[in-house]
């Protein structure tokens, strides 16, 4: 997969881009880079100059991500998702630990995630009519001018909610939605045991904000922030908020609180462990045994 690399520091974080988008989707993080990051961005499979999938289904995509995590050599890294790279990232974490490498990813940062496929969205895959109608909204100028201006609350300043479908492959785009309807709800993650942030907009769409109560729900431990005034894209829209998020807060390992031994045992441990490490123990008796057999 194509992905390009910057930085050369020990902290380790990668970007899983969104719907229609690609690994310049995290170039406002980039900026001013710390030179203890190093940030990997991805062309998802089928999006800018990755090869499409071996088949058109999450998991087995996740798996292929999760192929490429590991040839980095990295632990511990810190796995960024957004929008529908969110879901991505998230397939991914398991793909990881069902591969025997949840060491890889020590972190999940989730912004502005969708957890379903809203209805608006089904109605491009209705079979016959939805391509014409998902033509007609994004593979276009006029419509996507026409559905920029429409959706303007759900962004700030002169973002573009609808600009990143001038370039795309519109086939490869409709195989994601697709599989994205299909990948089941975020209660299927329930019990996944990894530090989670989520960030969402405050003025995002209905869709996100509910996705965001199923993903808090799913993953408990989840710490979520609203962006007040801002839109669907926190990335260009609040960019330090979220630089904050994923390279200055140190994640938190669940380490599980040990009981507290009782006054007895606790004594009876330490004169157990004075015992073995005084030095002036008998050794074990020496060996008869003679390998010459003489």
């Amino acid at each position: 997969m194509h992905r390009v690399q910057t930085g050369r520091g020990g902290k380790v974080v990668v970007g899983f881009h969104g719907w229609s988008g690609d690994h310049t989707t995290f170039d406002p993080l980039l900026k001013n880079l710390s030179e203890n990051v190093t940030f990997y961005s991805f062309d998802l499979p089928g999006c800018g100059q990755s090869p499409e999938p071996k088949k058109w289904e999450m998991k087995s995509l996740a798996r292929e991500m999760a192929e490429e995590l590991i040839r980095l050599g990295k632990r511990d890294l810190t796995l960024v998702g957004s929008c529908s790279g969110g879901v991505v990232a998230v397939f991914t974490v398991r793909e990881l630990r069902e591969m025997g490498k949840g060491e890889v990813v020590g972190r999940l940062v989730m912004i502005d995630p969708f957890g379903f496929c809203p209805w608006y969205f089904n109605l491009f895959l209705t079979p016959f009519v939805g391509g014409l109608m998902y033509a007609a909204t994004f593979a276009n100028p006029l419509g996507r001018w026409i559905t920029n201006w429409s959706l303007r609350k759900k962004r700030a300043g002169k973002v573009h909610l609808t600009e990143s479908f001038r370039q795309v492959n519109h086939r490869v785009t409709m195989k994601y939605l697709r599989m994205m309807e299909a990948c089941g709800a975020p209660d299927q993650f329930q019990g996944m045991k990894i530090p989670v942030e989520i960030l969402r907009g405050g003025n995002t769409f209905a869709a996100v904000a509910e996705s965001v109560r199923m993903w808090q729900k799913a993953l408990p431990q989840a710490n979520v922030k609203v962006l007040e005034h801002v839109g669907h894209l926190p990335i260009d829209e609040a960019t330090d908020a979220v630089r904050e998020v994923v390279f200055s807060r140190p994640f938190k390992r669940n380490i599980p609180k040990l009981k507290k031994m009782p006054a007895i045992q606790a004594r009876e441990a330490r004169e157990l462990r004075n015992e073995l490490t005084r030095g002036d123990m008998k050794g074990p008796p020496a060996c008869d045994f003679d390998p010459s057999g003489s």
